[in-house]
């Protein structure tokens, strides 16, 4: 890792390195020595972006709640039926095109469950993106509420995609996220 970087860039770099050893070895693992090996770097370099792991993992958490609201937001605001925007955005929030991060985005959750400042992130993160579902649901004349079904739907589905990806394939979730929402249409 050179000595000179951008900070911005260097915290991306190291939310990167967090993320692959979150992914391979789980949260427990990632202390910030074993991250600034996984960088090349020494444990000092990392502290000048972050003094703790504590505080690497919010700006981590932070990072990744941001990344799944931009890519709903992105995918709500393109062409296509209000039906297809909402499948391709629950998607995007279940990471089925990515296991791995779906590893990460379960590690997190877990961790918030017994750290009340990750679980405030965790749930203002939650609570916006079911706001833009309930927005889409209500603009396709269904039931608003059903967002929170849809959450749950997809926390699960996510959750599986991390712990069976074999199983829980890309497209198993895609088909069932299709599925469910094909039955909330039909219901009106």
């Amino acid at each position: 890792m050179p000595k000179h970087a951008d900070p911005a860039e260097r915290r991306q770099q190291v939310v990167a390195a967090l993320y692959r050893v979150v992914d391979a070895e789980g949260l427990d693992a990632a202390s910030l020595p074993r991250i600034a090996r996984e960088l090349n770097a020494t444990t000092g370099l990392l502290q000048k972006y972050f003094r703790s792991k504590d505080e690497l993992l919010l700006f981590a958490q932070d990072q990744l709640t941001e990344e799944l609201t931009a890519s709903v937001r992105t995918v709500l605001g393109q062409e296509g039926s209000l039906q297809e925007r909402l499948r391709k955005a629950l998607c995007a929030i279940a990471l089925v095109d990515d296991a791995a991060r779906a590893r990460v985005w379960l590690a997190f959750a877990a961790r918030a469950a017994a750290n009340p400042v990750l679980l405030q992130r965790h749930v203002e993160g939650a609570r916006e993106i079911r706001d833009l579902c309930r927005h889409v649901l209500e603009a396709a004349g269904l039931d608003g509420g059903e967002a929170v079904g849809l959450a749950a739907l997809v926390d699960g589905v996510t959750a599986q995609r991390a712990l069976e990806p074999e199983v829980m394939t890309g497209e198993v979730a895609e088909r069932v996220i299709a599925r469910h929402l094909e039955r909330l249409w039909g219901s009106t």
